[in-house]
């Protein structure tokens, strides 16, 4: 016997729970592969390494007591560059309190000197930048020492994670006055960024950076 004619309104039945659901795998399971392989290459794309030539000076941004100097200081010692300039860091409301009170204290950047002096740099070679609480701002204090000193070339040290970033905002700032940036990581920065996931500290300034990132694209940040 056969079964009811299909006339022209008739409704094909709708697909079982089951036939969505192989066919949502069959969709969504590669694109997921796809999104847990780019997630996992995150801290590595983070970093950028510019090729190192000689520049007129090693630019050291703020962050880390002595991964980032001691990283200028290999740089200064192979003579890729004749100066080196540290960031005073950003003085907590207890330093502000003593200054103002007029007591001495030795502060992060002088410790960061003594270093590199023991090390072999000469302390005429090195030079202080004023403190600065962002990428952006240390890239303005960049931007106003290569203008004044027309630097044509400057090599700027940082973290892994953090090279990317700074490396779009140096060169954005910086484009005007004609200095080429060099970008380059810290080989003292231990961070293994092939598996960001695994180490706390790596975890947070990776997703950090990413955000930051984010922001900076869209305008909201630098």
């Amino acid at each position: 016997m056969s079964g009811p004619a299909e006339g022209p309104d008739f409704v094909p039945a709708p697909p079982t729970l089951k036939r969505l659901l192989v066919r949502s795998a069959v969709i969504l399971t590669p694109l997921l592969i796809v999104s847990i392989f780019l997630l996992s290459r995150l801290g590595a794309w983070l970093v950028v390494n510019d090729p190192l030539v000689k520049a007129d000076a090693i630019v050291v941004l703020g962050g880390t007591m002595y991964e980032r100097p001691l990283e200028a200081v290999d740089l200064y010692l192979a003579g890729m560059a004749p100066r080196v300039y540290l960031f005073r860091e950003v003085s907590d409301w207890g330093e502000r309190e003593l200054m103002a009170r007029k007591i001495q204290i030795v502060r992060a950047v002088d410790v960061q000197i003594d270093a590199m002096v023991k090390l072999g740099v000469p302390r005429d070679a090195i030079y202080i930048l004023d403190e600065a609480g962002s990428t952006a701002t240390e890239a303005d204090h960049v931007f106003a020492l290569v203008t004044t000193e027309r630097f044509s070339r400057v090599i700027v040290v940082t973290s892994k994670q953090h090279t990317r970033r700074a490396h779009l905002v140096m060169n954005r700032r910086l484009a005007s006055s004609g200095t080429a940036v060099i970008v380059r990581s810290s080989r003292y920065d231990r961070a293994n960024v092939e598996r960001w996931w695994a180490n706390r500290s790596t975890l947070r300034f990776t997703l950090f950076e990413s955000q930051r990132l984010f922001g900076y694209w869209i305008g909201l940040a630098d």
